[in-house]
């Protein structure tokens, strides 16, 4: 079995119900809930080491299904806290360790274990009949991305719009539409009234949820859509008993109440959903799968497509392929737009008589909301800093009236005529609706310096887009990937409560 499907341990290992033996006694409160957590768009939570074809693995379980392991959703969950106001303080609830001094987490948090087409979760080494459940068609899909992951082709661009040196890297991902499910167990006073529990819930329909890698490039975004809670005093026999009496297994929900979470607006954080009507052809990325069933040759040049799996109440199937509209090309473009937007307004030009290096940096506006990996370690502040913005991958359906095959040859420069061999067969998209969901980090972006400036600069990239000045995807030099369309939701309210100076289209 490969590395990274080495044992690791499942869900019920990390917290069980076992009669709570290791509950401190000034703790005997203790709250309990299970969930269902859906993939909303794609998932990368890797291993960190390539597994020898592709630059990263996902983790996986014992069975060698993909898993959520338990630090990845404590981190987040406790990365999320800090924003909380008026609540217990992280290291006390979360934990902490520097040096001799620490304290452990009152939180227990267990592995997601992934779900069959039934919504039954995979808890344990499945050997002898269980082993049969691994035939399921989700399961039998995960098991054989092993061998054939999905996978996304990442490229980083350079200053002049072309691939950077050793910019190119690959990453694994599990199909948008999965299921898991986890277990959140607090331990807590005898007088708790309750409100740190109800806060660490209300976290899971927080849209800063995002679990794994490319979170800020339309991976990893995650949802509730089912969830049962209870609480415990041990000091009471009744409750004790009743706490005894719950079943191990994570979808098992005797002895707990469903609890439904408001989806509403959280303080700090701006959502909007920027909608796309394409003039023209389209496409993103390269594919290897025809969007039509012909029996003749298919395209050279293909659009990148994706399956999904999808749910009827508590059954699950793959979808067929879907067109995927990623949201990395999405934020490559307008980080380059905000780059001359944010120099335009600086009033920063271009020398061709100065020293400037071959690379140029970012303004510090393009990376004060789209973050940066590389920096001066010689100074104050560290390196690296994570992005502000959010940008979600969407999909659509293939629509067949749409399709467009086009065929291309290459002109021989010196002859005029068509080069042998060199004629090729590109399929694209016609029109549509594009439909991205956006999430911003305000109070992140606030506390940084250059924050109005890449709030002015983002909403003329956005301007730009929206208004058939900024192309996305593939063969925009030929007249592909124009787009009209909007900005709507409180993200776009916001641009226009902050505007400082004149609309877009009348500015120098």
């Amino acid at each position: 079995m490969p590395t990274a499907c080495a044992a690791l341990p499942v869900a019920s290992a990390t917290t069980s119900t076992n009669g709570g033996s290791d509950m401190p006694r000034h703790l005997p409160v203790i709250y309990l809930a299970r969930a269902v957590l859906e993939a909303v768009t794609p998932l990368s939570i890797s291993t960190g080491s390539p597994d020898g074809a592709f630059d990263s693995a996902l983790v996986r379980d014992a069975n060698a299904l993909p898993t959520i392991p338990a630090t990845s959703l404590a981190g987040c969950l406790r990365q999320l806290w800090r924003e909380i106001p008026d609540v217990t303080d992280v290291d006390t609830l979360f934990g902490f360790q520097d040096g001799d001094d620490g304290t452990p987490s009152r939180l227990a948090v267990s592995w997601g274990a992934l779900l069959d087409s039934r919504g039954r979760p995979a808890e344990g080494l499945l050997l002898s009949g269980e082993a049969e459940r691994l035939q399921d068609p989700l399961f039998a899909k995960a098991l054989a991305t092993l061998d054939a992951p999905d996978y996304r082709n990442r490229v980083r661009l350079g200053h002049r719009g072309a691939a950077a040196d050793t910019g190119k890297f690959d990453r694994v991902v599990l199909p948008a539409g999965n299921r898991f499910a986890v277990e959140l167990r607090l331990h807590a006073p005898a007088d708790d009234p309750g409100t740190d529990w109800d806060a660490l819930l209300a976290l899971l329909a927080h849209p800063g949820l995002r679990l794994g890698g490319a979170s800020r490039a339309g991976l990893g975004r995650i949802r509730c859509v089912e969830l049962h809670q209870g609480r415990f005093m041990l000091s009471v026999r009744d409750q004790t008993q009743a706490f005894l009496g719950l079943g191990r297994g994570l979808d098992d929900y005797a002895g707990l109440e469903p609890e439904t979470l408001a989806h509403a607006g959280v303080d700090g954080w701006l959502t909007g959903r920027l909608t796309l009507r394409p003039r023209g052809l389209w496409r993103f990325g390269q594919g290897n799968a025809d969007l039509e069933d012909r029996s003749d040759k298919a395209a050279d040049l293909l659009p990148v497509t994706e399956e999904q799996v999808i749910w009827n109440g508590n059954r699950g199937e793959r979808t067929g392929r879907m067109l995927l509209i990623p949201a990395s090309s999405i934020k490559g473009a307008l980080a380059h737009r905000m780059a001359f937007h944010a120099n335009r307004f600086a009033g920063s030009w271009a020398d061709p008589d100065s020293d400037a290096p071959a690379e140029p940096e970012l303004p510090a506006a393009v990376s004060a909301l789209l973050g940066e990996i590389k920096g001066n370690t010689d100074a104050d502040e560290p390196a690296e800093r994570v992005g502000c913005l959010f940008i979600d991958d969407a999909f659509i359906a293939i629509d067949p009236s749409a399709i467009a095959r086009l065929m291309h040859n290459a002109i021989d420069r010196f002859t005029g005529g068509v080069r042998d061999r060199v004629l090729y067969e590109e399929q694209s998209l016609l029109g549509g609706t594009l439909a991205i969901d956006i999430a911003l980090d305000q109070r992140r972006l606030t506390d940084r310096d250059g924050a109005d400036a890449a709030r002015r600069a983002f909403e003329a990239a956005i301007d730009d887009l929206c208004r058939g000045r900024l192309a996305l995807g593939s063969r925009t030099t030929t007249g592909n990937g124009f787009c009209d369309g909007e900005l709507t939701g409180p993200l776009a309210d916001w641009l226009i409560a902050t505007r400082t100076s004149q609309p877009i289209e009348e500015a120098v």
